[in-house]
C-alpha cells in the first residue's frame, strides 16, 4: 500500500516543483529572457532555482531535505548529494568553494535549516566565472536579496526526537549602507542502525551497529554593504559554524568459518566525540561602468574548517562481560581555503558581450591522527597508528569568452586556462590544462526555447583521499587513501528545450558525460577487514534524459513533476570485477501544492529512485514521501509551518556487493519519521 501510494504520486516523471501560485513574472535561463509565468519554488531549464521557503514541507526541516525537491538531484541518509548520477557536482556558497563543503559537507547538510541559506542552484553549465570543477555542474547556496526580506524575522521550531531550532535574521539599511545579520541555533537526537555481512573465502563477518547522538549547531553570519558611489558597491561578509556532539555505538562483530563456526565473537564499545569549526571572512567590490552592462568585480575570501574527533574504544567478550582491550583515537584535520576573483564584462560593438578574469584557489590541509592502546603498564602510544600527513593545492585559472545575439539566436565561445600544482607526500605533479566551452541557443518564440552547450570539467580528488593513512574512526567504513589518485577530465554536453505557456511549462534535456580515470570507492578485504579505498576505474559514459514540467490549472493547485533516467557504464578493472559493467538508473518526483484558503497551504511531496550502479555492485532502490501545511496570520507576518518527512519509514539504504571473490550486503538506516513545528514572525 505505501509503495502503490507513492507510484500513484510520482507515476509521471518530469519536474519544477511548485508551492504556490503562478504570478507573471520574467525568467532568465542563462543569458535568454523568457516572458511567462514563474512558478514558486523551482524554476525548470538549465538553470534550477530553489526558493526554499516556498517548500513547506522541507523548510524547517534541513539542507538535505530541502535539496530533494530539485530535478535530478538527490540527497542520501547522511547528506551526500548526487546530481544527475554523479556524487562529484562542486558545491558553493555564494559563488565561493569552502572547505566546510568538502568531506564532511554531509553533516552540514543534514543539520543546516533549510532557510539559512534559502536559495539554491543547480547548473550543468556555470558560468564561465566558476571554475572547471564538478562534472555534472555546480550547486551553489545563496540568500535573497536583503532588500526584498523584512527588517527582522524571528523563527521557532520543535520537532520529535528532542529537535529544537531558534534563529534570528535582521536586515537594516541607512543611508548608503545595509547590514544583514543572521544566526540560528539547532539541537538534535539522532539515531542510526547499521548491519553488514560479508564473505569471502575464509569465511563470514556479520557487524551489527545502533548508535545515538545528540549534535549541537551554531551558524551565524554577517554582512554589510556600502554604495560609496552610484556605480561603486564594497561588502564584507563573514561566517562562523560550529558543531558539537558525542555519540555511543555498540558494534557487534560475528566471526564465523566456511563451516559456519564461530571463530570469534566480540562487542566493541565506541564513545566519540566530534567538533566542527569553520569561519570565513570576505570581501568584494563591484564597480559598474557608463554602460550598465559593463562591470568589474574583484572578490577575497578565506576560510577556515577544522575537525576534531575523539574516539575511546572498549572490547568486551560478550560470553563473559568482561573487557578484553582498550584503545583510543585522535583525528584533528584543518583546511585553510583561500580564494580571488577578477570578474570583468564589456558589452562590445555588434551585440558582442566579452567575460575576461582570473580565478585562485589556494589550499593547505593537515591531518593528524594520535592512537594509544591499554596495556599493563597503562596507556601506551600505538606508532603503528599514528598519521601526520599534509596536503597543497594550488589553481590559477585565467578565462575569456565572447558572446553575441543576433535576433533570436544567441551564441558563446570560451576558454579557460588552468596551472595547477599538488603536492602530497612525494607526490607533486605540475599540470596544464585547456577547458574549452560552447553554448548555441535558439528562441523559437518569445517563450520558447532551444539550446546546445559543450564544456569540459575535472573532478580532483581531496586531501584525505590521497592519504595513504587508514582510518578506523568508524569501524562500519574503514577507509584507506590513495596518494596515486588521478585527476577526472570530463567531457560535457546537453541539449535543452523550454516550452512556457501561462499555466503549463516543459522542460526536456538530453546530457552526456564521458570520464576518463573515473574516480570510485572500492572495497577490499585485508586481514579481515573491509577496507573502502578510492580508485581510478578507467573511463566511464553517462547518457541520460530530463524532463521536467509544471501545471497549475487553477490559483487554488500546482502541481510539479520531475524525471531523470541515465544510463551509467564503467570500464575498469579490479579483482573479481568485470571488465565493463553498465545499468541503467532513474529517479522520479512529484510535489502538490493545493491553497486551501488564502492563509492556508498544503504540500505534499515524494521521490523515488531506482537501483543505483557502484563499482561492485548496486544501491537498492528507495523511496519517500512528505507532507507540509502552513497557516499564515496577521497579514502573513505570522506563519505556522507543521512538516511531516519519511512517512513511511522508506528511505533505508541497502548495498550489496555480489562478486567471485566477495559478497556483501550493508543496510543503514537513521531518523525513521520526523516531523517539525515552526513559527515564524516578521515585522
Amino acid at each position: 500500500m505505501k509503495k502503490l501510494i507513492t507510484l500513484l504520486l510520482l507515476m509521471i516523471p518530469s519536474s519544477a516543483l511548485l508551492s504556490q501560485a503562478p504570478v507573471d513574472t520574467t525568467v532568465t535561463l542563462q543569458n535568454i529572457e523568457v516572458q511567462g509565468i514563474r512558478f514558486g519554488g523551482i524554476s525548470s531549464g538549465e538553470v534550477k532555482r530553489l526558493q526554499v521557503e516556498n517548500n513547506i514541507s522541507s523548510m524547517p526541516v534541513s539542507a538535505a531535505e530541502a535539496m530533494r525537491h530539485i530535478p535530478s538531484l538527490t540527497t542520501d541518509i547522511e547528506g551526500g548529494i548526487t546530481f544527475r548520477g554523479s556524487t562529484q557536482a562542486k558545491t558553493l556558497l555564494r559563488g565561493v568553494p569552502y572547505g566546510l563543503l568538502e568531506e564532511q559537507s554531509g553533516d552540514l547538510l543534514i543539520q543546516l535549516p533549510a532557510f539559512f541559506f534559502n536559495q539554491i542552484e543547480a547548473t550543468a553549465y556555470p558560468l564561465i566565472e566558476r571554475m572547471a570543477d564538478g562534472d555534472a555542474g555546480m550547486i551553489d547556496f545563496s540568500v535573497s536579496d536583503p532588500s526584498d526580506m523584512p527588517p527582522v524575522q524571528v523563527h521557532l521550531g520543535a520537532g520529535w526526537h528532542e529537535r529544537y531550532n531558534a534563529g534570528a535574521a535582521v536586515h537594516l539599511q541607512k543611508n548608503k549602507f545595509h547590514f544583514t545579520g543572521r544566526y540560528n541555533y539547532r539541537q538534535e537526537f539522532r539515531e542510526r542502525s547499521f548491519q553488514k555481512t560479508t564473505t569471502n573465502k575464509t569465511g563470514t563477518t556479520a557487524m551489527n551497529n545502533n548508535a545515538s547522538a545528540r549534535p549541537e549547531v551554531h551558524i551565524a553570519d554577517l554582512e554589510a554593504t556600502y554604495n560609496p558611489t552610484e556605480q561603486d558597491r564594497i561588502s564584507i561578509y563573514g561566517l562562523y559554524h560550529r558543531m558539537d556532539y558525542s555519540r555511543y555505538g555498540a558494534i557487534n562483530n560475528t566471526r564465523t568459518n566456511p563451516a559456519g563456526e564461530v571463530l570469534n565473537k566480540m562487542l566493541r564499545h565506541r564513545y566519540n566525540t566530534q567538533l566542527q569549526d569553520a569561519y570565513a571572512a570576505e570581501a568584494r567590490w563591484l564597480h559598474r561602468f557608463t554602460n550598465p552592462n559593463d562591470r568589474l568585480e574583484v572578490v577575497f575570501n578565506y576560510n577556515n574548517f577544522v575537525y576534531d574527533e575523539y574516539n575511546y574504544f572498549k572490547n568486551e567478550n560478550p560470553a563473559t562481560n568482561t573487557t578484553v582491550a582498550q584503545d583510543n583515537l585522535f583525528i584533528r584535520q584543518e583546511k585553510k581555503n583561500y580564494y580571488a576573483a577578477a570578474n570583468y564584462r564589456k558589452q562590445l560593438a555588434g551585440h558582442l558581450l566579452l567575460k575576461a578574469g582570473y580565478i585562485g584557489r589556494f589550499t593547505r590541509e593537515d591531518y593528524d591522527t594520535k592512537a594509544n592502546i591499554m596495556t599493563d603498564a597503562g596507556w601506551a602510544e600505538n606508532r603503528q597508528k599514528n598519521n601526520d600527513f599534509s596536503f597543497q593545492r594550488n589553481i590559477h585559472t585565467a578565462y575569456a569568452s565572447i558572446a553575441k545575439t543576433w535576433q533570436q539566436i544567441e551564441g558563446e565561445v570560451g576558454l579557460q586556462m588552468e596551472y595547477a600544482t599538488r603536492k602530497a607526500a612525494d607526490h607533486s605533479p605540475d599540470r596544464f590544462r585547456l577547458f574549452p566551452r560552447l553554448r548555441l541557443s535558439y528562441r523559437t518564440s518569445d517563450t520558447d526555447a532551444l539550446s546546445f552547450s559543450y564544456l569540459q570539467r575535472i573532478n580532483r580528488p581531496l586531501g584525505k583521499e590521497l592519504n595513504p593513512f587508514v582510518d578506523i574512526s568508524d569501524a562500519t567504513h574503514i577507509i584507506q587513501g590513495n596518494p596515486d589518485l588521478k585527476d577526472e577530465l570530463v567531457h560535457v554536453a546537453e541539449v535543452n528545450y523550454t516550452w512556457s505557456r501561462p499555466r503549463f511549462r516543459l522542460s526536456p534535456a538530453f546530457y552526456f558525460r564521458y570520464k576518463t580515470d573515473r574516480i570510485m570507492e572500492v572495497m577490499q578485504t585485508n586481514e579481515s577487514q573491509d577496507i573502502w579505498r578510492k580508485e581510478n576505474m578507467g573511463d566511464s559514459r553517462i547518457f541520460g534524459a530530463e524532463l521536467t514540467a509544471s501545471w497549475s490549472p487553477s490559483r487554488l493547485l500546482s502541481v510539479g513533476l520531475a524525471g531523470n533516467i541515465f544510463r551509467d557504464e564503467i570500464d575498469g578493472r579490479t579483482l573479481g570485477y568485470d571488465t565493463r559493467k553498465s545499468m541503467t538508473c532513474w529517479d522520479t518526483k512529484a510535489t502538490i501544492n493545493l491553497h486551501i484558503t488564502p492563509t492556508t497551504e498544503l504540500q505534499i511531496d515524494g521521490f523515488y529512485i531506482s537501483d543505483q550502479l557502484t563499482a561492485q555492485g548496486e544501491i537498492e532502490s528507495r523511496y519517500t514521501v512528505n507532507a507540509g501545511v502552513s497557516q499564515y496570520l496577521m497579514q502573513r507576518r505570522l506563519r505556522l509551518n507543521l512538516s511531516l518527512n519519511n512517512l513511511f519509514d522508506s528511505l533505508e539504504e541497502v548495498t550489496t556487493i555480489n562478486t567471485s571473490a566477495l559478497q556483501m550486503k550493508q543496510v543503514r538506516n537513521r531518523d525513521a519519521r520526523v516531523a517539525w513545528l515552526m513559527i515564524s514572525y516578521s515585522l
